[in-house]
C-alpha cells in the first residue's frame, strides 16, 4: 500500500481501508481505465479515492484526497 501518500492527507492505512470497504460506488476512471475511483466518508469528511487492482484483488491506492465542495479540475490534481 502507499503508506507514504496516505500519510500526507492525514489518513492511515486502517483509515484508507475503512474509506474503501465503506464507499458507495467503485467506478472505472473516465480517463484511465485501468483505475478506479470511490467516494467515502471518514470522521465527518469526505473523500476521493483513486486506486489501480493489481494480480486480481490487491487494491493499490494512487491517490486520495479530501473533496472540500469546490470543484477541482483533473489538470489542478497534477
Amino acid at each position: 500500500m502507499n503508506v507514504d501518500h496516505i500519510a500526507e492527507h492525514g489518513l492511515t492505512s486502517d483509515d484508507y481501508e475503512r474509506l474503501f470497504r465503506t464507499a458507495s460506488d467503485h467506478d472505472r476512471d473516465r480517463d484511465h481505465p485501468d483505475r478506479w475511483v470511490a467516494e467515502g466518508r471518514l470522521r465527518g469528511k469526505r473523500y476521493r479515492l483513486i486506486y489501480a487492482i493489481l494480480e486480481g484483488t490487491v487494491v493499490y491506492p494512487i491517490v486520495v484526497f479530501p473533496i472540500t465542495g469546490f470543484p477541482i479540475s483533473r489538470r489542478g490534481l497534477r
